[in-house]
């Protein structure tokens, strides 16, 4: 599948098949996480890889839905994940060169490695579902994260049980300024053409 296709056929999926995920396609998901860019090339990213089904069922308990985080529903979908990636910050190396903006720096360089992940996993044919409703604490304790790693996605994987229709998405139109936050179309000076 090539990289365009696999940007804007890829899905949240919330429910896969009862079927085992080879390696070898696992292997490729890490890898596109691990080649994301990154401040400094510091690769602040860890990636925990569960397939026990008690703990990710522990992990599905460390979730929440909307608002209601203390006391609600957990996302309870995901107990039926056949795996999981669990992507962690490690900020040590980022805050070493950048002092305390390099956490910043960490988190989006993570979420960079997430997108990654995302995109191969729907190339080779898999799913997953970009999960960033939990409480990190319990979470820290049940998979025993040093202090300087936190937890930032759960990435469920694998083959989808279907797959749905594109949710609507806001144009580019409605998201694009010009020189300036409102600046309009008609005031942008003329882009340059391309060549020589």
């Amino acid at each position: 599948m090539e990289l365009f296709e696999a940007i804007v056929s890829r899905r949240s999926i919330r429910k896969f098949q009862d079927r085992r995920v080879e390696f070898p396609l696992i292997e490729q998901v890490l890898e596109a996480g691990r080649a994301a860019p990154s401040g400094g090339n510091m690769q602040p990213w860890e990636f925990i890889l569960v397939s026990n089904p008690v703990l990710i069922q522990s992990i599905t308990e460390t979730t929440f839905l909307g608002f209601n985080k203390k006391g609600g529903r957990n996302q309870s979908w995901l107990a039926a994940s056949p795996l999981m990636i669990v992507v962690c910050t490690d900020f040590k190396r980022t805050v070493a060169r950048y002092g305390e903006p390099g956490r910043r720096i960490a988190l989006m360089d993570t979420a960079a490695a997430v997108q990654n992940m995302l995109l191969a996993a729907t190339a080779v044919g898999l799913a997953s579902c970009w999960v960033s409703g939990f409480d990190p604490e319990p979470l820290v304790r049940l998979l025993e994260l040093p202090l300087f790693c936190e937890p930032v996605a759960l990435l469920p994987l694998g083959y989808p049980e279907s797959v749905p229709s594109c949710p609507p998405k806001l144009r580019v139109t409605d998201i694009l300024h010009y020189e300036r936050y409102g600046g309009v179309k008609n005031e942008a000076p003329a882009l340059p053409e391309g060549g020589e």
